[in-house]
Parts: C-alpha cells; sequence; structure tokens
C-alpha cells in the first residue's frame, strides 16, 4: 500500500534579551567612527590647506623684497661698472655689490620653486591656478585670538572622539555578548498532510514553538571578554584626554609667547622708510658700502624670521582649535 505524510512548517525567529537593540546599538557606533573619521579627515585638510594659503601670502612678500634688493645691487653694479676708473675701495666696493647681487639671485630662485610647489598643491588639490589664487585676499594677521587658560569641555574634541567611539563599540559589544546568552525563540504555523491509496488527503494546520535551552553555554567567556575591552577602552579614553590637557596647557604658553613676540618685534613702515633712507644716504657717499649691504640682509632676514613664527603661532591657533572642537573657518 501506498502512503504519504507531508509536514510544512514556517518558523519566525522572536529574539529575546535585547539581541536586536544590541546590534542597533553597534551599528550605529561604527556609523559614529565613520563620520568622527571623515570630519577628523576634513580638518586636518582645512589646517593644511589654511597655513599653505598664508605661506602663499608670505612667499610672494619675500619675492617683493628680493627683487627689490637685487635690482637695488644690480643698479649699483651698473653704477661702478660704468666709471672710467675706479678706486682700490671703490674696486671691494664692486665685487662686493657682485656678490650680494648673486646671493639675491640664489634666494629669489629658491623662493620662486617654493611658491611654483605651492601652486602646484593648490591646482591638484583643489583645482586652482596660479590666477584664483592671486583674486583670494590674504591680507597679514592684525590680531590674534586669546584662548582661555583653563581646558574646556574636551568631549567635543576630534582628537578624544575616536576614542570615544571605540569606548561605544565596546559598550555595544557588551550588551551584544549579554544578549547572546539568551535562547533561541521560534514560532510559526505548521501543516501536515497525510495521504493513501484512495488519493484521500487529510490536512492538519497548528502552530509549532521552539526553544533552545543554552545549559551548557552562557557565553560567559564572550561576556567576559566584552567587559574587558570596555574597561581598556575606557582607561586608553580617559588616559588620553589627561595627556590631552596636558598638551593643551603647553600649546596654549607656546602660543601666548609667539603672539607676544609677534606684537613687540612688528615690523613697521618707518623700518622700510629708514631702510630706504640709507640708500639714499649711500648713493650720496656718506655711508660705506657694508651698511647698503648689511641693511638689505637685516631686512630680508627679518622678513623670514617674522613669517616663520607667523606659521608657527598659526599652526598653534589651529591645533588649539582642534583640541577644543572648534570649528575650523576663517577667524583670523
Amino acid at each position: 500500500e501506498k502512503f504519504s505524510d507531508t509536514d510544512l512548517s514556517l518558523q519566525f525567529p522572536i529574539e529575546l534579551g535585547g539581541k536586536r537593540a544590541a546590534r542597533i546599538e553597534q551599528a550605529d557606533s561604527e556609523r559614529l567612527a565613520a563620520e568622527t573619521g571623515f570630519l577628523r579627515s576634513q580638518s586636518e585638510v582645512r589646517r593644511e590647506v589654511r597655513l599653505k594659503l598664508e605661506r602663499y601670502r608670505q612667499i610672494n612678500e619675500e619675492l617683493l623684497l628680493a627683487e627689490e634688493s637685487l635690482q637695488t645691487f644690480s643698479k649699483l653694479v651698473k653704477q661702478y661698472e660704468g666709471r672710467p676708473t675706479l678706486s682700490a675701495e671703490q674696486k671691494v666696493s664692486l665685487n662686493v655689490y657682485k656678490l650680494a647681487k648673486g646671493d639675491y639671485v640664489f634666494r629669489k630662485l629658491e623662493q620662486e620653486e617654493e611658491l611654483r610647489e605651492l601652486e602646484t598643491y593648490f591646482q591638484v588639490s583643489l583645482g586652482l591656478s596660479a590666477a584664483d589664487l592671486k583674486k583670494i585676499k590674504m591680507t597679514q594677521i592684525k590680531k590674534w585670538p586669546v584662548f582661555k587658560e583653563t581646558s574646556p569641555d574636551l568631549s567635543k574634541s576630534l582628537q578624544l572622539s575616536s576614542l570615544q567611539n571605540e569606548m561605544e563599540q565596546a559598550r555595544a559589544a557588551v550588551s551584544l555578548a549579554n544578549a547572546e546568552a539568551w535562547p533561541e525563540f521560534s514560532v510559526g504555523p505548521s501543516l501536515k498532510l497525510l495521504g493513501d491509496r484512495s488519493a484521500s488527503e487529510t490536512q492538519q494546520w497548528g502552530l509549532n514553538m521552539s526553544l533552545t535551552l543554552p545549559l551548557l553555554s552562557l557565553n560567559q567567556g564572550g561576556k567576559a571578554a566584552a567587559t574587558q575591552s570596555l574597561r581598556a577602552a575606557e582607561l586608553r579614553r580617559n588616559l588620553a584626554e589627561s595627556a590631552l590637557r596636558a598638551e593643551r596647557d603647553s600649546l596654549i604658553a607656546q602660543y601666548r609667547k609667539s603672539v607676544s613676540t609677534l606684537e613687540n618685534a612688528e615690523y613697521s613702515q618707518s623700518m622700510d622708510e629708514k631702510h630706504q633712507q640709507v640708500e639714499s644716504l649711500f648713493i650720496r657717499g656718506v655711508v660705506p658700502s657694508s651698511l647698503i649691504i648689511e641693511a638689505h640682509r637685516s631686512l630680508v632676514d627679518f622678513e623670514r624670521a617674522r613669517n616663520v613664527r607667523i606659521l608657527k603661532a598659526l599652526q598653534l591657533f589651529l591645533t588649539l582649535q582642534f583640541i577644543d572642537g572648534q570649528e575650523m573657518a576663517e577667524s583670523l
């Protein structure tokens, strides 16, 4: 005799112990970590662009000084070479002027190379040509912001955000490990079909349920490992915050010293006027040649040293903004 017996059943899992909420928490922590990484990269790029824009402004001013000095010594060399006879002192002065002229030729060449490198960076990174850069109005920083000496709430700092996200991921892992200790419960409809040779068929409908009993596995090892990972993440985050506060105090001191130095050694228009007076006196034969060379060199060296300190102060300012979690907008 021929008989048929067919069983059909559907099971829908019902998660117990907050498993779904734990997975959502873990996914949210991973999403926040990705967003934090993007914001940190964006802030670092903005900081680099701001520093390079400032250097681009500086190098153009340094080029003007080099060209001015080069024109002055070229004029003096031409003036001496045009004389029919030269005294011994004048011959020495002529050779000194030629050496000074060659020195500024090399200085100008180095500055032009640095200028080309900056223009290439902006062309590749931002798609800005040299003509576009000239349209950007970059003025010298006149007033530097003041940072409070007391450390603010560093919870918004991007430098701590990555560790904060790591801690949140570890906390989500603890929740997931605890949820996995709960049994698997499923429920759904069932259908049983019975047939024999008489071609008659019987249908039986019902409800099926299943529940696993985790008697031998309560996920104690997974929970212990997740708990230890959370403690380690919390410890790393707290240590990083203490180190960041100490670093901020050190940067505040450096920033204030740099700003104070710039304010006390600010280049004024009167210095440029005195420089031009020295040239006028030399042409009239009142001052020696060594003085005119030293005057030009002092002016160029002073401008270079001041620009280095401005870049240092600007870098400290942007780093402090980054630490405090402030938006790196144009605020200078």
